[in-house]
């Protein structure tokens, strides 16, 4: 099975979505929606130089787009192709109905919408399940940047997965993790050598998503990975609130805190989770504040 439209170098046509441009705080570039039949809104993102000039890194795309193509999964968007010209390098993927995370975050570290203790773990539980359904799929498939700003939250709680056909290429840098999180806000595991973007790197990611959600705010440049231990005590220090010592402990083994503690990848994560919060669903309090809170402004 190969990408709906193939993989090639050529023009990208279509419309584009009026008031559709703009860029992410993640580094990888800059985006805007386009109208392009018979695939209906698709998301053209234009990589930054630090990706499209570096040699190793548009095979890598190519070849982790490919293998994309054949996961059939409602947590991940699919790429629809992977173009390069006199413009540049873009990667053309569906486009998701939603709302981004880290636009959540920014909502509520601004507080402009809060959100309770349940509606924190409803919200935690769906990213926990998106990852899980991914890794679930193919032994060693990993997504290689979950970042707040990689997952779309839907109008019915569920989160799905963007961006997934980087990990590769970032690997290809060859940097450091703190360069890797200063640059791409990519969390990544201690490592004796350069990092490797593997599950275990996705958990390590999963984990500092889910402490941004705790935290109800998103992780700055400075405070990761030197601070991570220091967020984590921070982000669980109501002891009166449901769960938060086992809160506490599934932080600490997904950002693998302690080198004989940790999860191997995000199907164990999700199943540890659900010792914390159910799965999320409808009916219970954490769902309906999730719903109140991707619920668009009243006009």
């Amino acid at each position: 099975m190969g990408l709906a439209v193939a993989l090639h170098d050529g023009m990208l046509s279509g419309e584009r979505v009026h008031g559709s441009h703009y860029a992410l705080n993640d580094g990888l570039g800059e985006r805007w929606v386009l109208m392009q039949p018979p695939h209906g809104q698709v998301e053209v993102l234009t990589l930054a130089p630090a990706l499209a000039s570096h040699a190793p890194a548009e095979p890598a795309i190519r070849a982790r787009a490919e293998r994309m193509a054949d996961v059939i999964a409602q947590a991940v968007t699919a790429v629809r192709r992977v173009e390069r010209d006199a413009a540049g390098m873009r990667v053309v993927a569906d486009a998701v109905a939603g709302i981004r995370l880290s636009d959540v975050l920014s909502q509520l570290e601004s507080g402009g919408n809060i959100l309770p203790h349940a509606g924190m773990l409803e919200l935690a539980s769906a990213v926990v399940r998106a990852l899980a359904v991914l890794h679930r799929l193919s032994t060693g498939l990993a997504h290689g940047a979950v970042t707040p700003a990689h997952i779309v939250l839907r109008p019915d709680g569920t989160a799905v997965l963007t961006d997934s056909v980087f990990g590769t290429a970032l690997e290809s840098l060859e940097w450091n993790r703190e360069q890797l999180w200063r640059e791409f806000h990519v969390a990544l595991p201690a490592a004796a050598s350069l990092p490797r973007f593997d599950q275990r790197a996705d958990v390590t990611q999963l984990g500092a998503v889910v402490l941004a959600i705790a935290l109800r705010r998103r992780l700055r440049d400075d405070e990761y990975p030197r601070g991570a231990a220091d967020l984590v005590l921070a982000a669980t220090a109501d002891r009166s609130a449901h769960g938060a010592s086992a809160l506490r402990m599934w932080l600490q083994q997904a950002l693998q805190l302690h080198s004989r503690s940790m999860f191997p990848s995000a199907v164990e994560a999700q199943r540890a989770f659900l010792e914390i919060a159910p799965a999320p669903g409808p009916g219970r309090a954490g769902a309906r504040a999730v719903s109140a809170l991707l619920q668009p402004p009243a006009c």
